[in-house]
C-alpha cells in the first residue's frame, strides 16, 4: 500500500505532464480527432474545431486513411495537416481557443512545420495571428492581419522533411478568442511552389505555481517541485541549482526564479515534514557493549518497536535490524537501524619450541576476528624458521588488538657445523662440491682452501660458501686438502665470532 508520501511523488511524477498538456488552449492541436476519416485532399473541416479561414483549400491527413500525400510521419500521434503556398494562393489553419487571453498576461506559441523543398521556404513570414473575432476572407491570397509570432529562424538550408520548431511569445491585449497560422508578410513569386506540414499546434500561459505549503510524512519522504514553465531561458532555485525541478528532502522553505523573454516569474513554498525522526546510522559495537535507542520528543502515544513494545527506549545487546513506527492521525512514520556486534579478536601462535642441528620449524598461526599481521613485517602468514628468537603477530579488528609470541631455541641441544669429509666434483651431479652448513644459529662469514703444502687455493667470503674443486681455471688434483670456516655463533642475546679447520679428500 502506498504512503501519503508515495502517493503525492507518483502525482507529481505523472500527473504533472497532464497538467501542462491540459494548459495548451488549443484543442486537437495535434489533429489527433477528427468528425470523419479524411479520405482526400481538402477536408481541414473534419479535423474538428479547425476550420478553413479563407477560399484557399488546406489540407488534413489522418493515419486512419493512409495516403501518399502524407509524406512523412505525424511528429506525434496520427495526425497532421497540410498548406500550399504559391502565387497568389495562401492556405491558412484557424481555429477557436478554450477560452480568451486575459490582458497583458503572456502566452507561449509553438507549432512543428515540415517541408519537402526547403529550397523554397519562405523564411520571415511563417507564423500565428491571435484576434478577438475570426479574420475570414473569400480571396485565396495573404490575409490582412499582423501576426503576432513570425519565424525568423528557419532558412532554406533546413533538412527536407524533418520537423523544426516555430514558436514565440505574445503578450494579449486581452479578449482574443482565434488563431490563425499560414503566411503573413509574403507569398512565393512563381508556381508551383511549396507545401508546409504543420502538427503539434499548442499555446500556453507562461505561469509556475510550486504549489501550496506542505507536511510531508517522515523523513524519508520527498517531494519533487516542478517550475518547468513553457519557453523559459532559465532557472534559478535557492541553493543556486539550475534544474527545472528540485527534489525536497528536509523541511524549510523552497523558492525558484523562473526567467522567461516575456516576463520573471517567482515562487515560493514551505515544506514541513510530521514525524521527523532518526534512530541514528547503522552501527557497530564490541562484544559486551550495549546501546540505547531513544523514542523522538514529544512522540505520539502510537508507537513501536520491531518487537511490538511500546516502551520509550530500547536496549540493543544482539546483532539485528532495529524498528520504531510512530503514528499521528493519518502520518505513519518508521526509521530503522542496523546493529551489528564485533567479537574480539583470536591468536594463537602455539608452543614454544626447542630445535636441534639443522632443523627447521613452520609456525601456523590460528587467528580469527581480525586482521594478522607480524611484529617483523613479514608479508607470509605462514612462514618456516630456523634460528632461535621470539617470533610475535597479533590480530586487530575494529574493537581490539590481541598479541601472542613464539620462542623457537636451539640452545638445548648444541648448534654445530658440519662439513662433508669427501667430496667428488665429476659433474655426475652428487656430491660435486664441497660446501659446509650449520644449524639457523650459525652464520658462515668466510671459506678457505690449501693443499697439503699450505697454499691457498681457494677463497670466499660471499654466500654460497662452496668449493667446485678448481684451481687457477683447472681441475684441482686428487688428494687431502685442508679448510678454514670462520663463522658467527648466535647465543642467547649474544653473537660469538668462531673458526673452524678440517681436512677433506678430493677424488675422482
Amino acid at each position: 500500500m502506498r504512503s501519503r508520501a508515495d502517493w503525492m511523488v507518483w502525482w507529481l511524477v505523472f500527473c504533472l505532464p497532464c497538467i501542462t498538456m491540459a494548459q495548451n488552449l488549443l484543442q486537437n492541436g495535434s489533429f489527433e480527432e477528427y468528425r470523419t476519416c479524411p479520405r482526400q485532399d481538402n477536408l481541414l473541416g473534419e479535423a474538428v474545431p479547425w476550420y478553413n479561414p479563407n477560399g484557399a483549400t488546406p489540407d488534413f491527413y489522418h493515419q486512419c486513411f493512409p495516403t501518399v500525400q502524407m509524406e512523412l510521419p505525424p511528429r506525434s500521434g496520427q495526425g497532421l495537416a497540410r498548406l500550399f503556398l504559391d502565387v497568389s494562393w495562401a492556405e491558412y489553419l484557424a481555429t477557436p481557443l478554450k477560452k480568451p487571453l486575459v490582458a497583458d498576461d503572456c502566452y507561449f506559441f509553438e507549432m512543428y512545420v515540415a517541408t519537402p523543398t526547403p529550397n523554397k521556404y519562405l523564411s520571415g513570414t511563417i507564423g500565428a495571428f491571435l484576434s478577438e473575432k475570426p479574420i475570414t476572407s473569400p480571396e485565396k491570397g495573404l490575409l490582412p492581419a499582423d501576426a503576432q509570432v513570425i519565424d525568423n529562424a528557419l532558412t532554406t538550408s533546413i533538412p527536407m522533411l524533418r520537423w523544426e520548431r516555430v514558436s514565440g511569445y505574445v503578450k494579449a491585449k486581452g479578449g482574443e478568442q482565434y488563431l490563425t497560422i499560414g503566411s503573413f508578410k509574403k507569398l512565393p513569386v512563381f508556381l508551383g511552389y511549396f507545401y508546409l506540414f504543420i502538427d503539434d499546434v499548442s499555446l500556453l500561459p507562461i505561469k509556475m505555481d510550486l504549489g501550496n505549503d506542505t507536511t510531508l510524512c517522515g523523513r524519508n519522504s520527498t517531494l519533487l517541485l516542478d517550475a518547468t514553465t513553457p519557453g523559459a531561458t532559465e532557472y534559478r532555485w535557492h541553493d543556486g541549482s539550475t534544474a527545472p525541478t528540485f527534489r525536497v528532502t528536509k523541511p524549510g522553505h523552497y523558492s525558484v526564479t523562473v526567467t522567461t523573454p516575456c516576463k520573471v516569474l517567482r515562487d515560493t513554498i514551505r515544506v514541513d515534514y510530521a514525524l521527523d525522526f532518526d534512530l541514528g546510522r547503522d552501527t557497530m559495537l564490541c562484544a559486551g557493549q550495549t546501546l540505547t535507542l531513544k523514542t523522538p520528543p514529544d512522540v505520539p502515544p502510537t508507537f513501536r518497536w520491531q518487537d511490538g513494545s511500546s516502551t520509550p527506549t530500547y536496549t540493543v545487546r544482539e546483532d539485528g535490524l532495529y524498528t520504531l513506527r510512530v503514528e499521528q492521525a493519518r502520518c505513519v512514520a518508521t526509521d530503522s537501524i542496523q546493529v551489528r556486534f564485533v567479537p574480539p579478536p583470536r591468536l594463537n601462535l602455539g608452543p614454544d619450541q626447542n630445535l636441534c642441528g639443522a632443523e627447521v620449524f613452520t609456525i601456523r598461526p590460528d587467528f580469527a576476528e581480525g586482521k594478522f599481521s607480524w611484529q617483523d613485517q613479514s608479508e607470509a602468514v605462514i612462514r618456516t624458521v630456523g634460528q632461535s628468537g621470539f617470533f610475535q603477530a597479533s590480530v586487530s579488528n575494529d574493537c581490539a588488538t590481541v598479541r601472542d609470541t613464539v620462542r623457537i631455541s636451539y640452545e638445548d641441544c648444541g648448534c654445530v657445523l658440519y662439513t662433508p669429509d669427501i667430496f667428488t666434483p665429476n659433474a655426475d651431479g652428487q656430491n660435486d662440491v664441497f660446501q659446509p652448513f650449520g644449524c639457523g644459529d650459525i652464520t658462515i662469514t668466510s671459506l678457505s682452501i690449501f693443499n697439503r703444502w699450505g697454499e691457498l687455493v681457494f677463497q670466499t667470503a660471499e654466500p654460497p660458501f662452496a668449493w667446485n674443486g678448481m684451481y687457477q681455471g683447472k681441475t684441482a688434483p686428487v688428494g687431502v686438502y685442508g679448510w678454514q670456516i670462520r663463522y658467527q655463533l648466535r647465543q642467547g642475546t649474544g653473537v660469538l665470532a668462531e673458526q673452524k679447520r678440517g681436512a677433506l679428500s678430493l677424488t675422482r
